[in-house]
């Protein structure tokens, strides 16, 4: 736009600098700042200040001529009536800031995300996207190594504990009903509150990962959240109790200051009960929500994918930040489940691919600040009824492939995603490949027909486990019963079953699987636990099923 005036011109940028005069008050137009934060970092030698990065394009035109730093809340999505930033320095083109780690009195901004901002017309605006701090685990006392003494692993059932032990298993799954968290008998004191925690919870808790962990037992710990009136907090604001059919778990809340509050003290107990150092015993791998591809795992009442998991990834963030700042090199996932690229066939609302759900939660980490979360999944036969998976490629219309557009991934085709899972932009910050750990998935030992197939259940515990065992970026497999249950989805795949023996007495009936589970590990019996499966599967040697195969032990 130009301006005349008498006896010369005044160029002015409509962009840059144009004004308007309305009541007295003169505006400027819009800034032209573009901002991005490149770093949030604990610093490693004072571990009591944050380091800031951030990257401009220098422009400080419609700005006061500084960029500011705010800290930021799950729960808040803009600078509405903030007047607090935590720094500031005029504008450049590439920017460092430094702040202290302490928010206040017993307060710390680990589980907090930054936003750079500008002041315009009196008011702070944020420009580009919040950022979290990525190196939590600089501040654990606990250091030692992600336990992970082999690859065969048990969900298992808290009373028989001692029966898994006898398996030989390296692993073992453990459920945490969060929504039972809250309670009586236990007072924590959290960020300047006392909170009350339920002691017959926790202490039954403790003594399944005590036990484990004294056998020298990995323990994975999966939390999740069902629902419970009581503590409205731990759900996200105007989320109800769903049908049966809708839900049976919930999304974690931090989209409320109450909510958020409540799961940082919940992550904080945890992380410090289970380190291992407070004779409790240790969680060395954590799952937050489960099969998170599926609302009714994981109900938040959104559609959307990706506002979606950009929230459930802020709850995660929680949990992850709790963890790692505890006991460094802990494992924290999220699980999906078999249907990588197809829609989930159960549940009514909230259903997505699994590995679109991948690529997002990735691209939002990417975003937001990158840290190094793990994947945990549930490659189960298709259909489920079936334990035979090795018939996967031929048996289901094409739904199980080998290319990275397979629908489905089974056993059958599980080197899918860990192909996907090498690609560059899934790395970690390391470099390397994220940690992938199999959390559930079993084998039945009845047919959708009814008929016994307890021969197909034993071959595929053996097959399943080489399969694991010779590839080189699955940690760890864990079966998903015990002992059978009654959960619905027709289903028999526990390595045991409670029957009656002569007297009429309940005992527990060993299935031909349990047996292949308990020595398939062994170097010194592995072959002749499996050479019956062989002839199950239609094969005369393993290597031609598994490339490059290798007994356990070779």
């Amino acid at each position: 736009m130009h301006l005349k005036f008498t006896g010369r011109k005044l160029l002015l940028s409509f962009a840059a600098l144009m004004m308007l005069t309305c009541g007295g008050t003169i505006t400027a137009f819009a800034h032209n700042l573009t901002a991005a934060i490149q770093s949030v970092t604990i610093d490693t030698a004072t571990k009591s200040k944050i380091n800031i990065n951030v990257s401009t394009n220098g422009d400080s035109t419609g700005t006061d001529g500084k960029l500011y730093i705010f800290e930021i809340k799950p729960y808040q999505s803009d600078l509405s009536g903030r007047s607090d930033p935590i720094a500031s320095a005029p504008i450049a083109g590439n920017m460092d800031f430094s702040a202290s780690l302490l928010a206040g009195p017993g307060e710390k901004r680990i589980y907090s995300a930054f936003t750079a901002a500008v002041k315009e017309n009196g008011k702070y605006q944020m420009v580009g996207s919040r950022h979290y701090i990525t190196n939590p685990e600089v501040l654990a006392t606990n250091t030692d190594p992600a336990l992970n003494p082999g690859k065969k692993g048990l969900r298992i059932e808290n009373y028989l504990a001692d029966d898994a032990i006898s398996m030989n298993i390296k692993h073992a799954g453990l459920d945490l009903a969060t929504e039972h968290f809250f309670g009586k008998g236990i007072w924590y004191y959290y960020e300047g509150k006392n909170y009350q925690i339920n002691a017959d919870m926790i202490s039954y808790i403790d003594q399944s990962v005590k036990k484990l962990s004294d056998n020298g037992v990995a323990v994975t710990l999966v939390l999740l959240n069902s629902w419970n009136p009581a503590y409205p907090e731990l759900y996200r604001p105007g989320v109800t109790q769903q049908a049966g059919n809708v839900a049976l778990y919930y999304d974690f809340n931090v989209e409320t200051e109450s909510g958020y509050r409540a799961i940082k003290a919940m992550a904080s107990f945890l992380a410090k009960r289970y380190n291992g150092k407070n004779g409790y015993g240790k969680v060395t791998n954590w799952v937050i929500g489960n099969e998170i591809n599926n609302q009714y795992w994981n109900y938040a009442g959104i559609s959307d994918i990706t506002t979606y998991v950009r929230m459930y990834q802020r709850a995660f963030r929680v949990f992850y930040t709790a963890m790692k700042s505890e006991s460094a090199n802990d494992n924290v996932m999220f699980s999906l489940d078999l249907y990588w690229n197809m829609l989930p066939e159960s549940g009514v609302f909230g259903k997505y691919k699994a590995r679109d759900v991948l690529d997002t939660f990735n691209n939002i980490d990417i975003e937001e600040g990158r840290i190094d979360w793990g994947l945990a999944l549930h490659p189960y036969p298709y259909p489920l009824v079936s334990p035979n998976f090795w018939d996967d490629l031929t048996t289901n219309q094409g739904k199980v492939t080998t290319d990275v557009n397979s629908p489905i991934v089974t056993f059958a085709n599980l080197n899918v995603i860990t192909d996907y899972m090498q690609n560059a932009g899934m790395l970690d910050t390391h470099g390397k490949v994220r940690h992938i750990f199999l959390t559930e998935q079993g084998f039945t030992s009845v047919s959708g027909q009814g008929q016994d197939v307890s021969q197909e259940q034993a071959a595929a515990v053996a097959y399943a486990y080489y399969i694991v065992y010779n590839n080189p970026y699955i940690d760890a497999m864990l079966l998903t019963r015990q002992i059978d249950v009654a959960a619905g989805d027709g289903m028999s795949d526990g390595l045991e079953y409670v029957g009656k023996d002569a007297n009429g007495q309940e005992v527990m009936i060993h299935k031909p699987a349990r047996d292949v589970f308990a020595n398939i590990d062994n170097p010194a019996l592995t072959q002749q636990t499996s050479e019956f499966a062989k002839a199950v599967v239609g094969i005369t040697d393993w290597s031609q099923v598994i490339p490059g195969f290798r007994y356990p032990g070779q």
